[in-house]
């Protein structure tokens, strides 16, 4: 399965309008994608401490993932990139370039993109 950075941008920021604890996204929060894909997803997300987040991966059944609530790089990513219009322009950039879409690299493009818009 492919990782899909639009996905993943969608999941952090559901998981910041969290009210409370007793609240979680989970495979079925993100309108136009399946379960088992959003599961994977945060599944990903807890791997690289974006997200605290709690899987279960049964022989039988697709792993199912709920997240709870951003860690602090978490929320640093989002800061980063939760801008549609830096978001956009971030995804374009990378493209453009012909750079594969990964972490640091999309970091380093938002933090290029926002430190662009902000020159006067």
């Amino acid at each position: 399965m492919k990782r899909d950075w639009e996905l993943v941008r969608k999941i952090l920021i559901a998981v910041e309008e969290l009210q409370g604890h007793s609240q979680s996204v989970d495979g079925s929060s993100i309108a136009g994608y399946d379960a088992p894909v959003v599961s994977y997803h945060i599944f990903l997300m807890k791997e690289a401490g974006l997200v605290r987040a709690l899987c279960s991966n049964s022989i039988n059944e697709p792993r199912q993932c709920f997240a709870q609530e951003m860690t602090w790089a978490g929320h640093e990513f989002l800061d980063q990139i939760r801008s549609q219009s830096v978001w956009n322009k971030t995804v374009g950039l990378l493209r453009e370039k012909g750079v594969d879409l990964s972490f640091d690299t999309i970091k380093a493009a938002a933090a290029a993109v926002a430190a662009s818009l902000l020159s006067f």
